[in-house]
């Protein structure tokens, strides 16, 4: 494995961005405050939502301190690269993503939900250095609408219920439009990276796509253990052509682990 750590921010800065985060709520009465995040060698603005404050700090911590997703030198994009974010809560993965981006490069995003979107939206339009487009769809296995179960804590939003009631209480459920992870690459075509972060779905979207997933080069999973076995998906890959395989654990994750794949030329 290749260690990328060098586009995050180092530890004191983490932990002056976590103590200065902290006092914001009690002077401010924004629904938001705008911060600064080091990562790739650029300063990034980015937005932290004060109603979920806590949520937003993990994520934050999750994309561009700890860097999660970029553990693995195939990670990393190339200038041109086409990626799909699938699950972009905040936008902080599709903005991280986009500083090694040129302007030919292409982010394709989806978030299902509505109270989350304004803020991505903002996010995106701040800080990403490519052109991005923006979904308001989940990611399914069959067309049409499914229940979106958001929940307390809205980075646990799934179309899966238990999986939301494991880690907090259901906040609201909601219909949603869907589209097939199948479809999605039959359309696009080629793709360099795909990001998957579903909260429990991702087995079972892996499975409906295996016919098309030969269109995407690399594979970044956030795998939800209470659900889903990384054997099973590493059994899949397998089968489809992929290998490389590495599977990081965050001490920030207990809970769940990013399985990392490359298609085998």
């Amino acid at each position: 494995m290749a260690s990328l750590i060098f586009p995050c921010i180092n530890q004191s800065l983490r932990l002056l961005v976590t103590r200065y985060v902290s006092i914001i709520p009690r002077l401010l009465k924004t629904p938001y405050v705008k911060i600064r995040v080091k990562f790739n060698g650029k300063k990034i603005p980015i937005l932290l939502p004060l109603d979920h404050l806590e949520s937003a700090i993990l994520n934050l911590k999750h994309v561009f301190i700890d860097c999660d997703y970029f553990q693995v030198d195939y990670a990393i994009p190339k200038s041109n690269s086409i990626i799909i974010d699938c699950g972009g809560f905040l936008g902080y993965y599709t903005i991280a993503v986009s500083q090694f981006l040129s302007e030919r490069g292409v982010i394709h995003v989806f978030e299902p939900n509505p109270f989350i979107l304004p803020i991505l939206t903002r996010n995106i339009e701040m800080g990403a250095n490519s052109k991005v487009y923006i979904y308001p769809r989940a990611l399914c296995t069959e067309r049409g609408q499914v229940k979106l179960y958001i929940g307390e804590n809205p980075a646990v939003t799934s179309i899966i219920r238990d999986h939301v009631e494991e880690f907090t209480s259901i906040k609201s459920i909601i219909n949603v439009k869907c589209i097939k992870l199948s479809t999605l690459l039959k359309h696009i075509g080629r793709v360099d990276i795909i990001k998957l972060d579903v909260e429990g779905a991702e087995l079972e979207l892996l499975r409906e796509a295996s016919s098309e997933l030969r269109r995407a080069e690399s594979l970044v999973i956030e795998v939800h253990r209470d659900l889903v076995d990384t054997v099973e998906i590493e059994k899949l890959l397998v089968n489809l052509g992929f290998g490389f395989f590495i599977i990081y654990t965050s001490n920030e994750m207990p809970y769940q682990v990013i399985f990392y794949a490359k298609k085998i030329n």
